[in-house]
């Protein structure tokens, strides 16, 4: 199968057979370094990446659901405006994923924002997420590395900061 797919704000054109999941893809086609071999492929919530906003695991997402999509990996993640609305977070509320799930529930944490903050045309509304919607997201990554309260808590000052830079410059 051969298809168009933007990765980290590149193009990439690939051909690879149309069920070969997407942590695959990103490891042996792209070479991207987002995504280790910490991933087991069983569900374990290490390999998260952002396809068209939305927080999923790669090893789940075969090729055929790739063609026009946009994928964003903790890489260029951390390269974009919106990384330092997390970073300052978990510095402020003192708690931080381990090594092993840091780039999988960091953009949760992004994906949850985006679904926080809509743009629609010039105006930004901000829809209202109850702690139990965070929470369910959140359990994408299956590492307990945090409790439920400071995932609340990096989230709620998180967009603090994020309503913040949407009222200077979204």
């Amino acid at each position: 199968m051969k298809f168009e797919c933007t990765i980290d704000g590149k193009t990439h054109v690939l051909n690879v057979n149309s069920d070969k999941p997407l942590n695959l893809i990103l490891l042996e086609d792209i070479q991207s370094g987002a995504i280790t071999s910490v991933c087991t492929g069983k569900m374990c919530g290490n390999c998260v990446v952002l396809l068209n906003g939305e927080a999923i695991l790669s090893c789940l997402v075969p090729a055929f659901r790739l063609p026009r999509s946009t994928v964003e990996t903790i890489e260029s993640y951390q390269k974009s405006r919106f990384w330092t609305d997390i970073e300052r977070a978990y510095n402020d509320t003192g708690s931080r994923p381990c090594p092993g799930c840091f780039a999988s529930k960091t953009l949760i944490f992004e994906s949850l924002l985006q679904s926080t903050f809509k743009k629609e045309g010039t105006q930004i509304t901000e829809i209202e997420l109850d702690d139990q919607s965070v929470i369910e997201e959140l359990s994408l990554s299956s590492c307990p590395c945090l409790d439920a309260q400071e995932m609340l808590n990096i989230f709620e000052v998180a967009k603090m900061y994020r309503r913040r830079r949407r009222v200077r410059r979204y």
